[in-house]
């Protein structure tokens, strides 16, 4: 029984040793990156950048504030405004369905995941799931409660770097 236990015990050890070093690894190389919209915007418009850099910006504002053909996809229900909707916004209770009840996805190019409370902070936001929209380049995550790019960051995985992940705090306050 003693030597069971033990066994045991150095599995958990060797677990706990090796998933760490993993994270760390993760932590370290920065993989995920996470960005303020806003500071995005102000950057892009401040900046030098080439032309293409700046298409991407204009892009990605106006998919962000302009009205678009968009499918809303929330509590296993699935809306869709426009032809070739370009806008998916879903809530992180919704994301890991959105896959199986989305069915106009060869246009998206944004993905809008709202988080509503601090218990959705320990879900994970898999990149995985989205990966039948061909067309998606952005991720974007408008949270309701306060929380930083870290904190994004550590939900998100399956990460894919041909993804740009952007995040905004919008807690009712108009600033």
């Amino acid at each position: 029984m003693k030597r069971k236990v033990f066994l045991l015990l150095m599995l958990i050890f060797f677990y706990s040793n090796i998933n760490g070093q993993l994270r760390n690894i993760s932590e370290e190389s920065g993989i995920v990156t996470v960005t303020n919209i806003d500071s995005y915007f102000d950057t892009a418009k401040k900046s030098t950048a080439s032309n293409v850099a700046k298409l991407n910006a204009q892009n990605l504002k106006t998919l962000t504030t302009n009205v678009q053909p968009s499918v809303y996809c929330y509590s296993n229900t699935v809306n869709t405004y426009g032809d070739m909707p370009v806008n998916l916004f879903t809530d992180m209770n919704s994301l890991a369905q959105v896959d199986n009840l989305v069915t106009l996805k060869n246009n998206i190019e944004i993905v809008i995941i709202k988080i509503d409370n601090a218990s959705q902070l320990n879900s994970s936001i898999n990149l995985a799931l989205l990966s039948n929209f061909k067309k998606l380049k952005y991720i974007y995550i408008v949270s309701s409660i306060d929380i930083s790019s870290s904190e994004i960051a550590n939900m998100i995985t399956n990460y894919d770097e041909k993804y740009s992940v952007f995040y905004k705090i919008d807690n009712g306050d108009n600033k």
